[in-house]
């Protein structure tokens, strides 16, 4: 397939090469305005064919487009940014209904996609969903902590049957998302999220008591959401 985008990408190239050469010497009469916009939508539509993560280029080829109609005056500047949205909407849509969706039951030992990283002596489960849905299961499993990215997409933990380490840490980073993490009754939440167009809807214990463990969360959640319950 990478070849493949090479191929559409290089007739795309020297197609418009050509056209706009001949344009300039008065051979033929293009209006190229907005001619721009194709370093943005030829990229794209070669990521299409090549990237594994085609969600994004999608989106990229999209908004390629629509500035082109804006810049030929099809459809107004004012107006371009809810033409985004409603692209946004509808390619992440398709992607949380069709694709990546994938339930783990997460042992450090034996999965590859699990192996830990080591970030200041605890082992930290790295997960990173971007227009999809990805649940983990650490029944039974030791936690240390977490290192979660969510963009265009939905993660959730399920660590009410983990072994929780008193103190363990899960770092977030949020942005057109939604995490959840369903915890035992003997963690207590200490919450440091900041958010912007967020929230964060926690229905467990946040304040510290005799013998409950504490679990820390730190980062960022922008046009996102967390559930903590």
């Amino acid at each position: 397939m990478k070849h493949t985008g090479k191929i559409i990408g290089g007739i795309a190239l020297v197609a418009f090469g050509i056209v706009w050469a001949l344009e300039l010497l008065n051979v033929i009469d293009i209006n190229l305005e907005g001619w721009w916009t194709l370093f943005i939508i030829v990229p794209c539509f070669i990521n299409i064919f090549s990237d594994k993560h085609k969600a994004g280029a999608i989106i990229c080829f999209g908004i390629g487009i629509l500035l082109l109609l804006a810049a030929r005056g099809i459809i107004p500047w004012n107006d371009i940014w809810k033409y985004m949205i409603c692209l946004v909407a509808v390619v992440w849509g398709v992607m949380l209904l069709f694709f990546n969706k994938k339930k783990h039951f997460v042992n450090w030992d034996t999965e590859e996609h699990a192996e830990p990283v080591v970030l200041d002596g605890s082992k930290m489960h790295k997960i990173d969903v971007s227009f999809g849905k990805q649940e983990y299961s650490y029944d039974g499993q030791p936690f240390e902590g977490a290192d979660v990215h969510a963009s265009f997409g939905f993660v959730s933990l399920d660590l009410r049957n983990a072994d929780i380490r008193d103190g363990a840490v899960i770092t977030v980073d949020c942005s057109f998302g939604g995490i959840q993490l369903r915890l035992p009754k003997d963690v207590c939440v200490n919450n440091g999220i900041d958010t912007a167009f967020a929230g964060v809807d926690c229905d467990c214990c946040t304040q510290p008591s005799d013998g409950a463990k504490t679990l820390y969360l730190k980062g960022h959640c922008n046009f996102g959401g967390i559930e903590i319950k």
